[in-house]
């Protein structure tokens, strides 16, 4: 027959729980206003103090070689991860307008907003920008000033628009019908002269600044060069605009105003599909996220824990009371974990919820038991002293089981779950202070402690319930054994699934413009993660981009080294030619008034007119010629109709909006040509001419360069991952950036919590051990756990549900939580030496505490953080088998072990207020004391 020790009230435990009891009963206020003060001060501290850190980077610890190799990159190029903006659409203008649009907001506010890209025209690279052209593409661009010259030289010579149609009207009127240079000039800017009377219509109709058409209007209007300067993909389907915060602090504020940004350019620009991307974009994002779930998890947690509470006791009072206790402990966590970590992560952000559904179960248990003892008619404080010596010794242990499973954590190689493992053991330790001192001075004031004589309602239909298992162990014991057999065939089937982009929320738009980078054609950057490769010189970096552009794993490599390294001879001399052609251009100054709408309006009538006979001349002999002369006065039609329609304060609006545009045109147009004819063509490129958007790039503190490698698959992919590193290392070993971290932190994170898993096994052994003093007991109260796990991994496999970074937390945390249902259930078991258990409040305890804390990891569910979701779905699926393991096999395995079947009655008789077995040992051991022998523990 087997036994287990019976649980002791003379155990220093027993004896410091009576000292505590004494205690609290005698000093009441003692223990509730110096709380409550403490509580305000908690959230004070917390809000003041506590700080939210986004970055990935920050969840692993330094001493990881992988790390150290990144934190060295990071060091030496200290800029920012990008911002990206991607603009979508079929339309190559509206994304031009659109990137224009923002990009000139983002360069004003600085504030947020450092080494703003989204096009490289000849301004912004500065005085050695035709060395960035290639060689090929330079000589055609002096062919092209040749051929424009006479147009330009008469360009130079017009402030606005009406100047420049005029001059235009001129050139048709004095136009000789022979083939000669002014009249080539003039057919090849027809174009051009399109474009700016459909832009100049067009601003008429958007809200904003209105951008220039570009130098590249006057040169050649086709599809080609619309792209030409910006960053395009597949055509020019896809525009970006890339940006960097001031330092990693900002981000999540240059993130949110950027959003603002794309929001107004939106309005300006309609019909555009643009959002945000970038792994600042995406930890913002994610963790934007997380909060608001955890913020609705909290809530819902609270709410649905409390009505479980409410409706298993049928009462108010006192679930309120444990309500505000729990409220209480979770204040003093919040500054716990301010004082011991100072910040939140995206693993820890979730630690409210799931302290709400285990803190509770604290005052589940005590509770459940103090009721029961004044039903057998003991006075309040005898049944508060009792609850807490007795049923206390398994809520401390149950507690220090479950905070050893988090605290484990700590023992891990992964800061993240380490902070985890501080912040929620460190919690539950935490919240043990107000359940076992403010909850029990709560529980001695109310009515119900008048109204608790009666016999609890439910008690005999849970025995009846009860009684159909105990009754039948054996049976019970092979259905068991049989769905722990049909879990194992299932287990085979769960995996870890290492895309973090499966954890975000469905729909996101970060991570949808990354995925359509991924598929776009026609470029070398298929994401906006890439591997960083760091040369010491310039002769190293070169070789190492002819190696790895070579690589099948690699899309392309992005670095300053082509232009750094090239022989630029001959580009230098026909920058040096380009320079004497346009020595003696020289611009107006741009005219700065509103625009004249009648007469420009004049102008562009006589146009249309001198484009009418034109287009007799050439109807005949030329007819794309002929097209041309169409399509440009029907965009004089266009912008006259628009630019006159509308009252006289409409068309004074007209003016003032055509006066934006014209500026942009004219100052671009002017400062272009600025930069060309001031050209440095005395020596090549070198790491000092580089703009500052690219040196900051790519040029490290200490003159290193970077080599920014990108992958040709689907990065996200583990298998890409491991594929792109290897091929990568065997170039240079050392490579860093996201897509190493990404590898390394999933594996990393992975191997921790196993290890957690089984620091927190040992752990919870080595309790169990020192409260039971019993090797069988140790097995028994892990059986719950063992049998809940398998089902539960049986459960996930027939369901094809993985494991992931975020729900492979159930490893340490079920085995935690788990456990406690054994240990109550037990702890009863070795007071009363029977297995009934869900008759007595244990057992109803053990219910309601697994149905709250069941609530706490479920509340997570309604998240839409997938990996959060998947936490939840997981956690509460472990839960609520091990609390079924625990309710229905264990009480029949300790039936089956003591070799004998209850009778009918015993397991089903209802509570009595006359003294219970467990009541007449209390009174046996204390005979002749004292005839209320638990008021001598008071005492």
């Amino acid at each position: 027959m087997m036994r287990i020790k019976r649980l002791s009230e003379d155990s220093i435990v027993a004896r410091a729980l009576a000292c505590l009891a004494r205690i609290v009963i005698r000093h009441r206020a003692l223990f509730v206003y110096p709380q409550v003060f403490l509580f305000g001060f908690c959230i004070y501290y917390t809000c003041r103090n506590l700080q939210i850190d986004t970055s990935r980077d920050d969840l692993v610890g330094s001493n990881k070689k992988y790390h150290q190799n990144y934190l060295r990159f990071k060091k030496e190029f200290p800029t920012q991860d990008d911002l990206v903006v991607v603009v979508e659409s079929e339309s190559i203008e509206k994304n031009r307008q659109f990137v224009e649009r923002l990009g000139a907001k983002m360069e004003v506010e600085t504030n947020l907003f450092h080494d703003v890209l989204y096009k490289g025209d000849f301004k912004m690279l500065g005085t050695k920008a035709l060395l960035f052209v290639p060689e090929d593409d330079l000589a055609k661009l002096q062919k092209i000033l040749l051929d424009y010259r006479p147009f330009i030289r008469e360009f130079t010579q017009t402030t606005n628009l009406v100047s420049l149609f005029e001059m235009v009207c001129t050139r048709f009127r004095t136009a000789k019908e022979e083939r000669n240079a002014e009249n080539e000039s003039l057919v090849k800017a027809l174009p051009a002269l399109q474009r700016i009377l459909v832009q100049a219509r067009d601003c008429l109709l958007r809200p904003g600044a209105p951008p220039s058409p570009g130098i590249t209007a006057f040169f050649d209007a086709g599809p080609d060069a619309e792209q030409q300067g910006y960053i395009t993909f597949d055509n020019g389907r896809f525009y970006l605009v890339t940006a960097q915060a001031p330092n990693e602090e900002r981000n999540g504020d240059a993130v949110e105003r950027l959003q603002v940004l794309v929001e107004q350019t939106r309005s300006e620009v309609p019909g555009v599909n643009a959002g945000l991307t970038g792994e600042p974009v995406l930890d913002h994002d994610e963790m934007a996220q997380s909060q608001r779930d955890t913020a609705v998890a909290s809530v819902v947690a609270l709410l649905v824990c409390a009505l479980i509470f409410i409706y298993a006791y049928q009462e108010t009072g006192r679930p309120l009371k444990a309500t505000f206790c729990l409220l209480i402990g979770l204040g003093y966590t919040l500054a716990f974990a301010t004082l011991t970590v100072g910040h939140l992560n995206i693993l820890t952000i979730t630690f409210v919820p799931i302290l709400i559904g285990l803190a509770i179960d604290y005052a589940v248990h005590l509770i459940s038991r103090y009721e029961e003892e004044l039903r057998h008619r003991q006075t309040q404080e005898a049944a508060l002293t009792r609850a807490m010596v007795f049923t206390g010794q398994g809520i401390l242990t149950g507690g220090l089981t479950t905070a050893g499973a988090f605290l484990a954590m700590t023992f891990t190689n992964f800061k993240g779950i380490e902070e985890m493992g501080i912040i929620c053991g460190g919690g539950l330790l935490v919240c043990l202070v107000p359940m076992m001192t403010l909850l029990p001075v709560l529980l001695l004031r109310g009515r119900q402690n008048e109204l608790d004589s009666a016999n609890e309602v439910f008690a005999e239909k849970r025995a009846r319930i009860e009684n159909f298992w105990l009754q039948r162990p054996v049976a019970v014991t092979v259905v068991t054994v049989v769905l722990c057999v049909l879990a194992l065939t299932q287990l085979r089937k769960v995996y870890f699934d290492y895309n973090l982009l499966h954890m975000q929320s469905a729909g996101l738009p970060a991570v949808e413009f990354d995925l359509k980078l991924s598929t776009a054609t026609n470029s070398t950057v298929k994401s906006v993660l890439y591997g960083a490769v760091i040369a010491t010189n310039l002769e190293e970096a070169v070789e190492l981009e002819r190696q790895l552009t070579n690589l099948p794993a690699v899309s392309g490599v992005e670095s300053m080294t082509r232009f750094l390294a090239e022989d630029q001879t001959r580009k230098l001399a026909v920058v040096g030619e380009i320079k004497r052609d346009l020595a003696s251009v020289r611009f107006a100054v741009p005219d700065p008034r509103p625009v004249d709408i009648p007469e420009l309006s004049s102008t562009l009538y006589y146009l249309y007119g001198y484009l009418g006979q034109a287009m007799a001349a050439v109807q005949k002999d030329d007819p794309a010629l002929f097209a041309r002369f169409v399509a440009l006065r029907q965009a004089i039609a266009d912008l006259r109709k628009e630019m006159l329609q509308g009252n006289s304060a409409q068309v004074e609006s007209n003016s003032l909006k055509l006066a934006e545009f014209q500026r942009a045109l004219f100052d671009d147009v002017r400062d272009t040509f600025e930069v060309l004819r001031t050209q440095d063509d005395q020596s090549p490129l070198r790491v000092s001419d580089l703009p500052a958007v690219m040196r900051d790039r790519f040029i490290g503190v200490t003159g290193k360069y970077l080599l920014m490698v990108h992958p040709r698959n689907d990065i996200w992919q583990r298998e890409n991952q491991k594929e792109f590193i290897e091929q990568v290392q065997k170039v240079y070993p050392t490579v860093t950036g996201t897509p190493v971290q990404l590898f390394y932190y999933t594996e990393l994170l992975k191997n921790s919590y196993e290890s957690a898993a089984r620091y927190s096994l040992i752990a919870i052994v080595l309790l169990v051990l020192i409260h039971f003093r019993s090797p069988l007991a140790v097995a028994l109260a892990l059986v719950p756990v063992a049998v809940g796990f398998l089902w539960l991994g049986g459960l996930m496999g027939w369901l094809n549900v993985p494991l992931n970074p975020a729900n492979i937390m159930t490893l340490p945390l079920v085995i935690g939580i788990g456990v406690t249902n054994g240990i109550h259930i037990l702890n009863r078991f070795a007071e009363e030496q029977t297995p009934s258990i869900l008759a007595r409040s244990t057992g109803k305890a053990v219910l309601v505490s697994g149905l709250t804390a069941i609530a706490g990891f479920g509340s997570l569910i309604l998240g839409k953080h997938r990996g959060i979701q998947s936490l939840g779905y997981v956690m509460s699926t472990g839960l609520g088998t091990c609390m079924i393991a625990g309710l229905t096999f264990l009480p029949a395995l300790l039936n089956l072990l003591l070799g004998r079947n209850p009778t009918p009655g015993q397991a089903g008789q209802k509570s009595d207020p006359v003294p219970t077995m467990h009541d007449r040992h209390w009174v046996g051991r204390n005979r002749g004391k004292d005839p209320e022998c638990a008021n001598k523990i008071i005492e």
